[in-house]
């Protein structure tokens, strides 16, 4: 399996930590759209009613419709902050990365220590892979939030990106401190292990995300990829059989059970 392939596979499988989906719209949800209407028309100049509108709809994915709520809510209070980070996280999910980064940085213009804006932004740069001005945008998170792991964790990732798998550890290292999402990060820092051929430590990253995350393919693959290199037969073949349960037409994990398994005989007979 070449690494290219393998970091594909963790981009993939830790994109819900990693990129928008991480980050919620910034306001208290509530759900029920007719209440948050009715407040609306109770109190058309408030800008919050339009804000917590915008939320409610963003949570049902009715983004076009969020989007209408959040501008009404920068129109009556142009000076708050939120709606305009709000507005710019339904921009990326209509894949508007260029405007969202202007409501991005208008939201940071407003509140300079608004951390959670420049992780944002540096999501929306990375969606259009503009990877530099993205670790700037998530360095000036980190800059007035020393404890934001999803900034930490886009970082990694950046470095992951470039080969700078040691600097990747221990960025993914710094967002472990601070976060209570890990097993994500400990799939991308056993990415950046395998990379680096510290095969030890990445069986224990795929350990560890395997059982935190029992239903990943990607977690057992690569659990079961770092076991072959360790010559861990058994630990292997469990994992390859972990792995083909989640993802039966996988050649990989039928293949690769089936080597493990005459790895085993092979030693039983020695």
């Amino acid at each position: 399996m070449k690494f290219k392939t393998i970091v594909k596979t963790s981009l993939v499988a830790t994109s819900l930590f990693a990129l928008v989906a991480c980050q919620t719209i910034d306001s208290p949800v509530n759900t029920d759209l007719t209440s948050l209407s009715s407040a609306v028309e109770r109190n058309p100049e408030f800008g919050r009613s339009h804000n917590n509108l915008g939320a409610g709809l963003a949570s049902y994915e009715r983004y076009n419709e969020a989007y209408n709520s959040f501008t009404a809510a920068i129109k009556v209070a142009p000076n708050a902050p939120q709606p305009y980070y709000n507005r710019g996280l339904a921009l990326i999910k209509l894949e508007k990365y260029n405007d969202a980064i202007t409501d991005f940085n208008q939201a940071v213009k407003l509140n300079p220590n608004y951390d959670k804006a420049y992780v944002a932004k540096g999501n929306a740069l990375r969606l259009l892979r503009r990877y530099s001005a993205a670790l700037t945008a998530y360095n000036q998170a980190i800059g007035v939030n020393s404890y934001n792991p999803q900034a930490y964790f886009q970082v990694g990732a950046i470095h992951q990106k470039r080969g700078n798998h040691t600097g990747a550890i221990a960025s993914f290292n710094q967002a472990m401190n601070f976060s209570s999402n890990v097993a994500q990060i400990f799939y991308a820092r056993g990415v950046s292990n395998y990379a680096l051929r510290n095969y030890v430590a990445a069986k224990g990253d795929f350990e560890t995300a395997s059982r935190i995350m029992p239903k990943s393919y990607d977690a057992y693959i690569n659990l079961a990829r770092a076991s072959a290199k360790l010559n861990d037969w058994q630990d292997a073949y469990n994992a390859y059989n972990n792995a083909a349960r989640r993802v039966p037409d996988s050649k990989e994990a039928v293949r690769g059970r089936a080597t493990a398994r005459v790895q085993l005989t092979r030693l039983a007979k020695a």
